[in-house]
């Protein structure tokens, strides 16, 4: 049986509900288990109990027993992997403590690493070196990918998603406070994938640092930018890609809605003969996901600024095909501050589990 390990992610009786939160942040994990002085398990909290008792008017210096599941299920020590799964569906759980007879903490499993499906070979690249300027002034101390939505840091929760499509090999190009990056994520190991980095000397835009890697890059890979939140499956796009003859980049595309709030008229010459009243239009746009075949890196001039669209219009210049997959979970680019906020409250509604 895969163990995902509890250490991490026990704290003591009475721990404040702020000392909790930093504990799930650090972990990654958005759960707790509450342990006495003897290590025996007291309760359980998840990052939706906490959600619900800040809610409802509990101070984050409240002790952890306020919110916390007193009556958790556990799974006592030795368990197969096909009982625990068995026991964590029919619960409608996906974390499950797991005991030994007196009751102390030995492990904790999660559903998502029983179910983890084999990695796919191919790597992602996190484009992370952007400064952030419509995020301002939150960026001016902390860079862009590490701006946190419900406690987490944005670039984690996108590991994480990319973590659980089978991608664990992850490059990040970072610039702007790249040593603030390197220290919070290290080589990824605390986040189940292995982790490097490249280092743009001056901002290259979202393609340009697949130039500085391409000695990494053999086969079909991702490149993700590191400010937006998305349930996308991964997998599946990259199934799409692989089924689509002579495709050598596929873009992620999102339905985006706009409401006018005139009447539209369709015109002939200066005849009218057409009017709708305040439409609703819906457009697929960029989502800042791509899977790219190796050969394009070869179209973007080393060194020099080069986003997605230019290399976009420079592979259609060149006849290349280029394919859209409809992204149709959830997705949020967190570029300004209103998303940021949307964001927030998206996690509160739980959109994002």
């Amino acid at each position: 049986m895969r163990q995902a390990g509890a250490g991490d992610a026990v704290v003591r009786t009475g721990t404040p509900l702020r000392d909790v939160i930093e504990v799930m942040t650090k972990n990654g994990k958005q759960v707790a288990l509450v342990a006495d002085a003897d290590a025996v398990l007291r309760g359980l909290v998840t990052d939706g109990d906490i959600r619900k008792g800040l809610l409802r008017g509990v101070a984050l210096d409240a002790a952890v027993d306020e919110v916390m599941n007193r009556r958790p299920i556990v799974a006592t020590a030795g368990i197969a992997t096909d009982e625990a799964l068995a026991m964590m569906r029919g619960r409608g759980i996906r974390h499950l403590p797991v005991v030994d007879g007196r009751g102390a903490i030995v492990d904790l499993l999660f559903a998502d690493d029983l179910l983890a499906p084999p990695p796919l070979r191919n790597r992602a690249v996190i484009m992370a070196g952007g400064e952030g300027k419509r995020l301002m002034p939150l960026t001016e101390s902390v860079p862009k990918p590490l701006i946190t939505v419900g406690g987490k840091p944005i670039v984690e929760i996108l590991i994480g998603r990319l973590r659980q499509c089978g991608i664990t090999q992850v490059t990040l190009a970072v610039h702007h406070k790249s040593s603030l990056i390197r220290e919070r994520l290290g080589d990824g190991a605390r986040l189940g994938v292995q982790l490097d980095y490249v280092e743009e000397s001056s901002p290259l835009g979202t393609m340009g640092a697949l130039t500085l890697v391409r000695d990494r890059l053999d086969q079909p890979f991702f490149v993700v930018n590191a400010d937006i939140l998305t349930k996308c499956d991964f997998r599946a796009m990259w199934d799409f890609h692989r089924g689509q003859r002579e495709t050598v980049l596929t873009v992620g595309v999102s339905l985006h809605q706009v409401s006018i709030p005139y009447g539209e008229f369709t015109l002939s010459g200066t005849r009218v003969t057409q009017l709708e009243e305040k439409p609703r239009k819906e457009f697929a746009v960029n989502a800042g996901i791509y899977v790219l075949d190796p050969s394009v890196i070869d179209v973007i001039p080393a060194g020099r600024y080069f986003d997605a669209t230019d290399l976009i219009r420079a592979l259609l210049e060149r006849g290349r095909v280029v394919s859209a997959y409809l992204i149709r979970d959830y997705w949020l680019d967190v570029g300004q501050l209103h998303d940021l906020e949307k964001a927030n409250q998206d996690v509160v509604r739980g959109l994002l589990e």
